[in-house]
């Protein structure tokens, strides 16, 4: 997983002027144009989700993401979202992303302030740094059992959020000091309290179970 959190705290415009753009090739079979990079260009092609640039993202309402899409003849799986994808869209109410996708890297939704819902897919095994940060519009979060890490600060600024519904039996991991100030309550598992509650870091949050 690439991190450039450093660049996401500086002016975008400084941002901009060191990388115009970010992507190989962009599709619009879904209605709306997303931007795509290759992560492999051997068998199985797959890519990931990338940034426009950083000075325009135009994501808008709701977007939902393919589980495939064609380039050159070729099929590629969409199989993560890379940092900063759909950071600054202000106008991003939600986004749907495929079985296909496992992670999603740092600050992919930074600073999307009017971001409701995400439905993260059942695979979904790593969120990356600040992926959530300033997602102030944001009350309820869905993460499956698959997941087994967290970035650090993944949920700070989400001043609304209420709850996390977190299916994950085993804690996941997290790559710093906390996932950010959540004010909301933590669900995991029945039966799956006191494993959360062993971690130094789990446990500064308010853990309850789901109903079975």
């Amino acid at each position: 997983m690439r991190s450039i959190l450093p660049l996401l705290m500086l002016p975008v415009s400084l941002a901009a002027s060191a990388q115009e753009f970010d992507y190989d090739f962009s599709d619009d079979k879904t209605g709306t144009t997303i931007y795509y990079n290759v992560t492999s260009d051997e068998y199985p092609l797959e890519v990931a989700v990338a940034n426009r640039d950083f000075n325009y993202n135009s994501y808008k309402g709701s977007v939902t993401v393919p589980d495939r899409v064609f380039k050159g003849g070729g099929l590629y799986d969409v199989t993560s979202v890379w940092e900063n994808a759909f950071a600054y869209s202000d106008s991003l109410i939600e986004a749907v992303f495929p079985e296909s996708v496992t992670a999603i890297d740092d600050g992919a939704f930074f600073g999307c302030r009017r971001l409701e819902k995400v439905s993260v897919p059942g695979n979904l095994k790593s969120i990356g740094n600040a992926v959530f940060y300033d997602c102030s519009s944001m009350e309820t979060v869905t993460l499956p059992a698959s997941l087994e890490q967290i970035g650090d600060d993944a949920f700070n600024g989400c001043s609304s959020l209420k709850s996390i519904y977190l299916h994950a039996a085993v804690p996941p991991r997290v790559s710093g000091s906390s996932i950010g100030k959540v004010k909301g309550v933590i669900y995991v598992p029945a039966g799956c309290r006191d494993a959360y509650m062993d971690s130094d870091i789990w446990k500064k949050y308010k853990i309850e179970e789901m109903a079975e």
